[in-house]
């Protein structure tokens, strides 16, 4: 039995390290198949019982016709099942490389405004399950799939997951998987990638996800799917969020970031770099906030950088007093430069005792709406959403404000487990009212524990394996492996 799982994406192998999948599937060969420029830090971070080995290397932009499948078979899906989302980033595309040019930037507005209509249109005529279908027929007859289909048959695979579907060369791998029969599963991976990030998801036997409100959006989105062929099994990447041992001590927590281990701790968690170019100021005037004395009980605050950037040489404040630091501390390597990317998911793994201690530790989380909302949330951990910018005239297709667009968020704020800071000053009151009382929102907070997270009983990774062998062994559903065509679906001997 030789299990493939598909790590593309920075934050995948995470799963199977934090769920230990070695160790559930003991006595099995597992082969991690990881981006091929991260290979480096994912051999030095190896999870115990896994071989790891690199991804084919694929671009689809450098195949113009399917990269016009590509393009429009998420497009035609998510405009019409997700508008909101999809015109805030159509607009924040068309800003972000028109920003100083004003005409331009009107001419980019209208072209987008007249593709989302179309797109809009396609799905709403029911055209996305057949891109859907043409992509997948046009990948398979790709070369890149030919050399996936061969590496399959060499390392005697028996199954084949992606983790990361995002990832343009996990497409490939599962439809070479699928072209030979072998049964398939697809993990989303976090709450934001159906509706953000997937441009195409491959079509699979299993799909796993956090959480019957992860499950209800895959299938409203992809009525095509079987409602038994989706599966909730809660998160890998928490299944070590409530075990105390797996934590440093507060004092050593206080000791590695230059703070008082005697005082309160307001945690600001930072988005994707690039994504926010302008939060560095948000955060300095709370780190200014800080040094001035202006949150109760003499609360300090710790910036903490993104996963995207650890061991990089980004830094997160312009000015940092003994009541305000940021973690990690910049390197001199260059973000996104190639040293950078071959050992930052060696970096992420080996933060994951610093990320359990801060969110345990913490006493206010403040973020741009991000996940760690939620993390936050099952530590009962209290929030404020940033909802500003703190630098004047931010154009609103680049502005914070623009996330809260998006259906993930809306989501999750349905919870009532945060609060929406309008401004610095607000944010600055929000804070205060959570360290008098750090009990309000509870019940919003518990609410986003049952719905958005799913079961939190340390066994999401004792769950997925046993997806991963009962497919193995060939116990898939009765749709597990459909030949799709454009006209008819039919079962692949």
């Amino acid at each position: 039995m030789s299990i493939i799982i598909g790590c593309d994406s920075f934050l995948a192998l995470r799963n199977v390290r934090t769920g230990e999948l070695g160790r559930w599937l003991a006595g099995t060969k597992i082969q991690v198949w990881v981006d091929p420029n991260k290979l480096p830090g994912s051999l030095a971070a190896q999870p115990e019982g896994t071989v790891i080995e690199a991804l084919e290397e694929f671009e689809v932009r450098h195949d113009p016709a399917l990269d016009r499948l590509h393009s429009s078979v998420g497009f035609v899906r998510k405009c019409y099942q997700d508008p909101s989302t999809m015109w805030a980033d159509f607009l924040f595309s068309c800003y972000r490389h028109n920003d100083t040019k004003p005409l331009r930037r009107a001419a980019s507005i209208s072209r987008a405004a007249g593709r989302f209509g179309r797109f809009w249109l396609a799905g709403r005529c029911g055209l996305a399950e057949r891109g859907r279908a043409e992509f997948s027929q046009a990948l398979r007859q790709h070369p890149i799939t030919e050399v996936y289909r061969q590496r399959l048959r060499k390392a005697g695979a028996t199954v084949v997951a992606s983790f990361s579907p995002e990832g343009m060369r996990e497409m490939a791998l599962i439809e070479a998987a699928n072209s030979l029969g072998l049964p398939t599963l697809v993990m989303i991976r976090s709450r934001d990638n159906l509706q953000h990030k997937i441009p195409y998801l491959p079509f699979a036997d299993l799909y796993l996800v956090w959480s019957q409100v992860a499950r209800e959006c895959l299938l409203t989105m992809y009525p095509e799917t079987s409602p038994g062929q989706v599966h909730v099994t809660g998160a890998p990447q928490f299944d070590h969020h409530l075990d105390p041992s797996l934590r440093l001590t507060r004092e050593e927590l206080f000791s590695l970031i230059g703070l008082d281990p005697n005082r309160p701790l307001i945690l600001y968690t930072m988005a994707t770099p690039t994504v926010i170019p302008h939060e560095v100021a948000i955060a300095q005037h709370l780190a200014d906030a800080a040094h001035a004395g202006r949150f109760a009980q003499g609360a300090q605050l710790l910036v903490r950088g993104h996963p995207r950037m650890f061991g990089s040489n980004l830094r997160l404040l312009e000015r940092e007093y003994p009541e305000a630091r940021s973690y990690p501390r910049p390197t001199e390597v260059e973000y996104g430069g190639v040293e950078h990317e071959a050992h930052l998911v060696r970096h992420i793994l080996d933060e994951e005792r610093m990320h359990l201690s801060l969110l345990a530790n913490q006493d206010v989380q403040v973020n741009v709406c991000g996940t760690m909302t939620i993390d936050s949330a099952i530590f009962d951990k209290p929030t404020v959403n940033v909802y500003y910018d703190q630098l004047p005239g931010i154009p609103e297709a680049l502005s914070v404000r623009r996330f809260y667009k998006r259906s993930d968020t809306k989501q999750m704020m349905s919870y009532g487990s945060s609060q929406l800071a309008d401004d610095g000053e607000h944010c600055i009151d929000l804070i205060n009212r959570y360290l008098e009382h750090p009990s309000l929102e509870s019940e919003g907070r518990r609410r986003a524990r049952v719905e958005d997270c799913g079961p939190l009983d340390g066994q999401a990774g004792r769950r997925t394996a046993e997806f991963l062998k009962q497919l193995s062994k060939h116990q898939a559903p009765s749709t597990r492996a459909y030949d799709y065509t454009t006209e008819s679906r039919s079962t692949v001997s």
